[in-house]
């Protein structure tokens, strides 16, 4: 656990790191698209 970064060698594994951290991206640039347009039908104060 502390050797730092290994590489995968394994085709499969790879594979499904690689669908997993897709996953995360999108995900996160839907909320953070979602959080964007919630701030942005706030009303600015004045």
């Amino acid at each position: 656990m502390d050797t730092g970064p290994n590489a995968i060698t394994d085709a499969a594994e790879l594979a499904q790191v690689r669908r997993q951290a897709r996953k995360v991206h999108v995900k996160s640039l839907v909320v953070a698209t979602a959080l964007v347009a919630l701030v942005l039908m706030i009303p600015a104060w004045r």
